[in-house]
């Protein structure tokens, strides 16, 4: 199994077993856990500069396009610390929408691009997939807080962890068994990723 597979695979299992710890998170607890992740976000798009100074296009107006997305997120990851509820959730839902809209742009600059290229475009893709699985979990456990929210928490809560021990049993299975169908097997934990992501 290729370098690349096992390095991804075991990302993927560290990210599974952090959002499997952040589940278990209370309401105060996912409150320092979200400024943390926001603090983290923040360092990477700052290094991404220096990376995207490789664009070879970097003037056309898809690249620039991708530059106001990681600025207005870089931004929003930036801001204070949310002191209220609804400052946290204003922010959450900031960050979500920048992400979302971040990869979007990345994907259309990056579109036809050289392999070297691509390379940058699937790494930085994956880190924001991560973000934006963890920032829609915060999405849920913000509203552990409202007492009438509680119930469908822990449903959710419960799909979430059983979603979650999936994958995990899945990303456990033999790296020979993966080897052959490597496509296959990433692109169904994208879309594990993306069930999880839309559980809320």
């Amino acid at each position: 199994m290729k370098d690349k597979e096992k390095n991804k695979i075991s990302g993927w299992k560290s990210l599974v077993d952090e959002l499997q710890a952040q589940l278990e998170h209370g309401s105060e607890e996912a409150r320092e856990e979200f400024e943390k992740q926001k603090g983290k976000l923040s360092a990477w798009l700052n290094s991404m500069d220096e990376k995207l100074e490789k664009v070879k296009d970097k003037g056309s107006e898809k690249a620039l396009k991708m530059k106001a997305s990681l600025e207005e997120l870089r931004v929003q990851s930036a801001l204070a610390r949310a002191e209220t509820e609804d400052e946290i959730k204003e922010q959450q839902k900031k960050i979500a929408q920048g992400l979302h809209k971040l990869r979007h742009e990345i994907s259309q600059t990056f579109e036809g691009s050289k392999e070297n290229v691509e390379d940058l475009r699937e790494r930085m893709d994956d880190s924001l997939n991560d973000f934006q699985t963890r920032f829609d979990l915060f999405k849920l456990q913000l509203h552990l807080g409202e007492m009438e929210a509680e119930e469908t928490w822990e449903e959710k809560k419960q799909g979430l962890a059983e979603k979650l021990s999936h994958l995990k049993a899945r990303l456990s299975a033999k790296s020979d068994e993966l080897e052959d169908k490597w496509d296959e097997f990433s692109g169904e934990i994208s879309e594990k990723w993306k069930q999880i992501r839309d559980i809320n």
